[in-house]
């Protein structure tokens, strides 16, 4: 039987990294060893190395950071994955230290044999620890199975990590468990330089080797964020929806259960992001724009001080704030194919309802291949160099994001979730649509550590904020909980909720965060925890003809002319400097071994294309190597997509079948509690998992409404498109539509698509101006009502009928001056009536059924609608 597979590579600056970050070291001499290393300063860290004139199996390193109660780790061959890893924190005044290595995104364990560490120097101070080591058999080949130091080179590339607060376990062993790091990244070091011929005589300065002591296997510190105090309280509110976890499917989700008229309960584990939402991490040259919001910042994000966005418990890059991975992403927007469809469940397949779905996302949220306004592309090197190399082989150039069925051999700018020269999303895109909703609650600082469970019902979660305090937050009666926290995290909320394999909760059921599960007897089984994710085989090339790409620093400390250009939604900081091309191609194997024969045929197609005459890239290992052989030989490093630990399916799970959720995403075993987020997702996506899971969101949500039955007037809700920009729905002659949700229409005023008395207006202007912000370390934030007008909100007078049928007049004769709107600008409304126009072109705000006025606000109204609100 043969196998269809779709194969994706984003090809930017690994191919010339070395090369160009290379002279990011510099030299540095040790006035306490007098050793002179090349060394890499950044944040609260620092490491230097130093080799022999001909190095074959040696090196030294200098690590310090500027923890006392932390850790701080350096990988000799740039990444975490499959790499050797040395690990050290100070303790009583010392300093201990382990080589390790891991092939997942777990804790990195010992390395037992080979390698070893022998201290030349340390120093603990006020602020933090120097330590100074001879690495002895730390230099490998490219063969060996775990990665280190490539000393054949003249540029080689080191990776670090460094956690500020997070103890290790037990900081006494080498061996102890620790939490992820705060920070993390990649730099170039100067090898060549680093090479004198004083090694020798430095070498000598090492004592005796640290051999790994103690080992534990202790599990590893609760994953809350302080202490549980014991206090327990229960909110008075009561919801029709809590949706848990406010990142891509679960902002999607909650905004349009607010459409339903009912009451929706977003809860968020970490803080505020973009500065709209009161984020607070600005850029040095922008005091309104977040690191978070410049899409050329992406690469600096795991290294920017004071970024906390990232899970500490969670295996790969989870963001732990408002966004979740959107926040933190690489923008990728890769459109899914009809075919990544084709493994789910009848109910969706494509033709069942999910291109509606995509259509809807795409109508507020379409992405581009080209973010920057001027139509330029900026930092064009990789891209330039690549075309020509794919193009040469016969593949084509198409635009993903119009053509996302296009997987055979061909190439195309990367599509991006970029807007207006800012990073887009469902925080820009749907967050303000619900926040602008009196149904809508959205609390920060926020981690839900269980759904409350009787037998199959659902009665509300249980949370903790950022002191301890937990609260106790129900569900009305025959209201719902849906998890959205990510394939990684709602796995856990399932265990110690009960619901899960059994050896599973018995784990959850022994640790040291006092949660409370139910009783034995009425756990769910339910196969949660099963995990699909993309692998990813590196390759390296060489460009034959030279290229030029930007420094980091152009990204970290850009120029006044590409602030000016940001401005204008145009230049290099509107796109990521890590992504430059997209490449897809499909391959048919047999049904033996389908993965690693499917890497081996696409490797070995671009070392044919390499081989060519002429070609721009030349690859750097043996001649006669093959696919083949590098897939044999090479561990790959995992893509960080997870998927299907919460799997979608007919088999029911609860019953010994395969599936968690039923095809409405409720979970097996229950009756209220669904799983929305990419863990219930019955596949694999072609590309990453940031569009489809969205998509797959829009799909979910319009299934779980109509479980609910029919709205009183008997229209089914279907989710609209909210934007003003798509088609309005038909007028119905059986039942008047219910009023839609308020949405925002740039430029044009306050349209609550409702009667004045149950309106809500949306900002006219992109940016709404936050006037509370929050810390990382804030306890539960509600930001529902936490938002000013902007001074440039336009503020429009009621409209008044204009001829009968022909529109309505803004009023030229009142204060605000505003001219009258032709009638023939008018737009139709449902049922018969208009809407008007903005003052700045066609109208563009939600239609609003036949005889409500529409609502323009004065500014005391407004104010006035904010505090009864709050």
């Amino acid at each position: 039987m043969a196998i269809r597979h779709f194969l994706s590579s984003s090809l930017a600056l690994a191919a010339s990294l070395v090369g160009t970050q290379a002279q990011l070291t510099t030299s540095y001499t040790d006035e306490a060893t007098g050793i002179t290393f090349q060394q890499k300063n950044v944040a609260n860290y620092s490491f230097g190395i130093a080799l022999p004139e001909n190095p074959t199996t040696d090196f030294i390193g200098q690590l310090s950071a500027n923890t006392l109660t932390g850790w701080a780790a350096v990988s000799f061959a740039g990444s975490m994955l499959n790499t050797m890893l040395l690990v050290a924190w100070p303790n009583n005044g010392e300093i201990v230290s382990s080589l390790r290595t891991v092939d997942n995104y777990l804790l990195p364990k010992v390395i037992e044999s080979g390698p070893t560490v022998q201290k030349i120097a340390s120093s603990v101070n006020e602020t933090g620890f120097t330590y100074t080591f001879l690495c002895k058999n730390c230099i490998t080949s490219n063969s060996s199975a775990i990665k280190s130091l490539d000393a054949s080179v003249d540029n080689g590339i080191l990776g670090w990590a460094i956690a500020t607060t997070s103890s290790p376990a037990t900081p006494s062993s080498p061996s102890s468990s620790f939490l992820q790091h705060d920070t993390f990244g990649l730099y170039g070091v100067d090898i060549k330089s680093a090479k004198s011929p004083d090694f020798a005589s430095w070498a000598a300065l090492a004592s005796n080797a640290t051999a790994p002591s103690n080992p534990i296997n202790g599990t590893l510190p609760g994953n809350g964020t302080a202490p549980y105090n014991g206090t327990v309280i229960t909110s008075n509110s009561t919801w029709d929806y809590i949706v848990v976890g406010g990142g891509a499917s679960g902002i999607v989700t909650a905004q349009r259960l607010t459409e339903t008229g009912k009451s929706v309960l977003l809860l968020e584990r970490g803080g505020p992001s973009f500065y709209s939402t009161g984020g607070t991490l600005t850029v040095p040259w922008n005091d309104t724009t977040t690191v978070y919001e410049v899409p050329g910042m992406f690469t600096q994000l795991s290294a920017y001080p004071g970024n906390k966005a990232y899970c500490p418990d969670t295996a790969g890059m989870a963001g732990c704030i408002l966004g979740g991975g959107t926040t933190v992403n690489g923008m990728a927007f890769i459109k899914p194919p009809s075919f990544d469809f084709e493994n789910w469940p009848t109910g969706w397949q494509w033709e069942d309802g999910v291109s509606e779905a995509a259509d809807r996302l795409y109508e507020r949220n379409p992405g581009t291949i080209q973010p920057s306004s001027d139509n330029k592309y900026y930092d064009n090197g990789v891209y330039d160099v690549l075309s020509k190399w794919f193009a040469g082989a016969g593949w084509k150039e198409v635009s993903t994001n119009e053509e996302p069925d296009e997987k055979f051999q061909i190439y195309s700018y990367p599509a991006m979730n970029i807007a207006d020269g800012r990073r887009s999303g469902p925080i820009n895109q749907y967050l303000p649509l619900a926040l602008a909703e009196k149904n809508f609650k959205l609390q920060l600082h926020t981690k839900v550590l269980r759904a409350i469970r009787t037998n199959s019902t659902v009665t509300g979660v249980e949370t903790e904020d950022d002191t301890g305090v937990r609260t106790i937050h129900n569900v009305k009666p025959n209201g719902k909980v849906i998890l959205a926290a990510g394939a990684m995290s709602s796995p856990r909320i399932l265990f110690n909720s009960g619901i899960g394999p059994a050896d599973q909760i018995e784990v959850a059921s022994k640790q040291t965060t006092s949660i409370t599960l139910p009783p034995k007897d009425t756990w769910i089984n339910s196969p949660v925890g099963f995990v699909r994710d993309h692998s990813i085989i590196e390759i390296k090339f060489n460009v034959t003809g030279g290229m030029s790409i930007l420094p980091p620093s152009a990204y970290s400390s850009p120029s006044q002319l590409d602030v000016d250009l940001f401005a204008k939604a145009a230049g290099p900081l509107v796109g990521n400097p890590q992504m430059r091309l997209n490449t897809f191609t499909t391959v048919t194997t047999s049904d033996q071994k389908k993965l690693v024969e499917a890497l081996a045929i696409a490797i070995e197609e671009m070392l044919t294309v390499s081989r060519r005459a002429n070609s721009t890239l030349s690859y750097t290992g043996p001649a006669n190597d093959t696919g083949a052989a590098i897939v044999a030989r090479t561990k790959p490093n995992p893509g960080t997509h997870m998927t299907g630990t919460t799997i979608i399916g007919t088999d029911d799970g609860s019953k010994n079948g395969s599936a968690v959720v039923d095809t409405n995403c409720k979970v097996y075993g229950t009756d209220n509690l669904f799983v929305v987020d990419a863990g219930m997702h019955a596949d694999l996506p072609s590309g990453n998992t940031h569009v489809i899971v969205m998509v797959a969101a829009e799909h979910a949500v319009k299934k779980i409404i109509a479980l609910d039955g029919a709205p009183p007037n008997g229209t089914a809700p279907t989710p609209g498109y909210g934007t003003g920009s798509g088609s309005p729905p038909s007028p119905s002659s059986s039942a008047v539509a219910p009023p839609p949700a308020p949405t925002f229409a740039p430029g044009g005023g306050y349209d609550t698509g409702a009667s004045p008395s149950s309106g809500a207006p949306i900002v006219s202007t992109p940016t709404v101006s936050p006037s509370v912000s929050a810390s990382a370390s804030a306890s539960a934030v509600d930001i529902s009502a936490s938002y000013g007008v902007p001074t440039t909100a336009t503020l429009v007078p009621s409209a008044v009928p204009d001829a009968p049928g022909s529109g309505y007049d803004n009023g030229a004769g009142d204060a605000d001056a505003h001219p009258t709107i032709p009638s023939a600008t008018a737009v139709p409304e449902v049922g018969g009536g208009y809407e008007v126009p903005s003052a700045s072109g066609p109208g563009s705000e939600t239609p609003v059924p036949t005889g409500v006025a529409e609502k323009r606000w004065t500014l005391e109204e407004f104010v006035a609608w904010l505090e009864e609100r709050e």
